[in-house]
């Protein structure tokens, strides 16, 4: 692994065949991108209480299997399992000097499955810039660097960087990862509430999706949101940009039980009525995002007809 300091980045061994197959596919269909690995690890007995990225050191074969079921219920696009694995995360979990470990094992867990494209899952590292000339911005750019490094230098075939409510954030998080992705597409999702807004600065989701496609992004989209804001705000996104655009709803806010363990109603024909609506929308690749699962999944691939 290269110093954080170094823009000098060996991408001779990256995997691009899953790059060419999402040009190829997307050009001829929509495409199903598998259900959460966070919620279902975290609904295991006791799951809540180890990091979901430390899966992929601890137990490998179970996030292994998760990946298997979805690719088995008709998912194209896997999606690692490696959304809080930056730098900053993992020294929250004590973990921090495993984070070429951790993304590494995620990504050889996600490409059992046998999909033809998995993607490196990247979610905001938090770290809180106001000038691009100061230390913090150095510090959160370099961070998105590492993981994306990290992630396509063990095979992934592109990087995600998901539920995103802040443009700040999003912009340090492009940077990092445009360092290194060396042509690898760079697809984007923000978490928006029920008006269409970012979750964090209130930016309408139209300017969220333009000043992605500014920056370079391969796709844009939205994750983590009820799928009633999904279907609203989709139609909006495809009139905002010419990119593919993603939707990937959650299924709602989880009841903790009295051992602690948490459980989500999970409605897949809820997910299927409206995928009928965001495919009419022009929404080009679909999924659902935390509590659904692989029966979720299934139901979509029904829809997409997959």
């Amino acid at each position: 692994m290269p110093q954080d300091g170094q823009l000098s980045f060996d991408t001779s061994s990256y995997d691009r065949t899953g790059a060419d197959w999402l040009d190829e596919t997307l050009a001829e269909r929509s495409l199903l991108m598998q259900g959460p690995m966070g919620s279902a690890l975290m609904s295991q007995p006791g799951g809540q209480d180890v990091p979901a990225a430390y899966w992929n050191l601890g137990d490998p074969q179970e996030v292994s299997r998760l990946h298997w079921l979805y690719r088995a219920a008709g998912a194209d696009l896997m999606l690692t399992n490696t959304f809080q694995a930056n730098e900053s995360a993992l020294a929250r979990d004590e973990i921090a000097d495993t984070v070429e470990r951790v993304n590494s094992a995620a990504v050889n867990c996600a490409k059992r499955a046998g999909a033809p494209c998995v993607l490196g899952s990247m979610g905001s590292n938090g770290i809180f810039w106001l000038k691009e000339d100061s230390e913090e911005y150095r510090r959160a750019r370099a961070a998105y660097r590492r993981q994306a490094y990290a992630l396509l230098a063990s095979g992934a075939h592109g990087i995600m960087l998901e539920t995103f409510t802040a443009l700040r954030d999003l912009e340090t998080a492009i940077a990092g990862t445009s360092d290194v992705a060396d042509g690898m597409p760079v697809l984007v999702s923000f978490a928006i509430g029920d008006e269409g807004n970012l979750l964090g600065d209130g930016l309408n989701i139209e300017a969220a999706c333009m000043r992605a496609q500014e920056l370079g992004a391969y796709s844009v989209g939205i994750n983590c949101c009820s799928i009633e804001a999904a279907t609203q705000a989709v139609p909006r996104m495809t009139r905002a940009t010419d990119l593919p655009v993603s939707v990937r709803p959650n299924a709602g806010y989880p009841h903790r039980g009295e051992d602690g363990s948490l459980t989500w109603h999970e409605d897949p024909q809820a997910f299927a009525r409206a995928c009928e609506q965001w495919r009419a929308d022009g929404a080009r690749i679909v999924g659902s995002c935390c509590g659904a699962g692989v029966l979720t999944t299934c139901t979509l691939a029904g829809v997409l007809d997959i």
